[in-house]
């Protein structure tokens, strides 16, 4: 594993790391909500993608191993936009096919009178909306919206009780929510090894609430879809993929939604996984990137 510590625009630094060999086409890979990097970890161990791929993935700002400025302006969409692109200078990507995961695909922003507006957008929409022409082969939503017009539909109540806690003043309630949201991320959390559970619980305890508070008012890239559902139209190929027990969000409306904005559209639901179906079945998750991403890089696989 090769790891860098990248300097944002603003002076923030980004965590990141990469497998695989450099030479390959690149996938870049963004956690979601309250957790980092590590999630990732069985996919960045995975045969098949490192034989084939040059896999990189990093921490937002805000979350794990990377910066964590506690005011609003520093989780602009412009801000998530550079920090991808600090990433992809100093790893030497060319076009890498953009996967995010939950809140990586979508950050929920935004509270007025402390209720949470809880309409998700996804980073997807901050990169090409500010980074042209767009640097992206194709993009991949995990478990979740890849167009901010359609996030808001695919929340399942779960989720919007949780983010509430995460932000409130009182600890007991703030740490309290922490590991139940980790428990709800697996369709058989008892499965799950509880040194992982509990390398995500402590990403996410991290992440502490007024930080969190700064990221839901700054980041509100909604205001960023216009590029990406253009590039929608012009056949730019996307990929929803998703559990089918996931509790948090929905991917089937995912989907039915998604479809409205790309003619090259790709639905692959994985059958009795939860929000995390690139942990909890690794081999079928596999089946539908590793095609994906050879498509859309012009490749063959090796």
């Amino acid at each position: 594993m090769f790891v860098k510590e990248c300097t944002s625009s603003d002076g923030t630094l980004i965590y990141a790391d990469a497998s695989g060999h450099p030479q390959n086409p690149s996938i870049v890979f963004v956690h979601g909500f309250a957790v980092s990097g590590i999630i990732y970890d069985k996919l960045f161990r995975d045969q098949r993608l490192l034989e084939n791929f040059y896999l990189v993935r990093y921490d937002m700002r805000g979350y794990g191993r990377s910066g964590k400025p506690k005011d609003a302006a520093s989780y602009s969409s412009a801000l998530f936009a550079a920090d991808f692109a600090v990433v992809v200078k100093e790893f030497g990507l060319t076009k890498p096919v953009f996967v995010g995961w939950s809140a990586g695909g979508k950050v929920f922003f935004g509270r007025q009178d402390l209720e949470l507006i809880t309409s998700p957008a996804p980073v997807i929409a901050d990169i090409c909306a500010h980074i042209t022409p767009c640097p992206l082969a194709g993009a991949i939503g995990l478990s979740g919206a890849i167009c901010p017009a359609t996030a808001d539909k695919t929340l399942h109540p779960l989720l919007v009780s949780f983010i509430k806690d995460f932000v409130s003043p009182d600890a007991t309630t703030a740490l309290n929510v922490r590991p139940a949201f980790i428990e709800a991320l697996f369709s058989d959390p008892s499965s799950v090894p509880t040194e992982f559970k509990l390398a995500l619980i402590g990403a996410g305890i991290s992440c502490t609430p007024d930080i969190i508070a700064a990221i839901l008012t700054g980041h509100q890239p909604g205001q960023c879809q216009d590029a990406l559902t253009e590039l929608g139209k012009q056949g730019f190929p996307v990929m929803a993929l998703y559990g089918t027990e996931d509790v948090i969000q929905s991917g089937e409306v995912a989907v039915a939604e998604s479809k409205k904005y790309f003619t090259d559209f790709t639905d692959a639901p994985i059958k009795g996984s939860g929000h995390t179906p690139f942990y909890e079945d690794v081999d079928a998750t596999v089946d539908y990137i590793l095609p994906f991403c050879l498509r859309v890089h012009g490749q063959q696989m090796n």
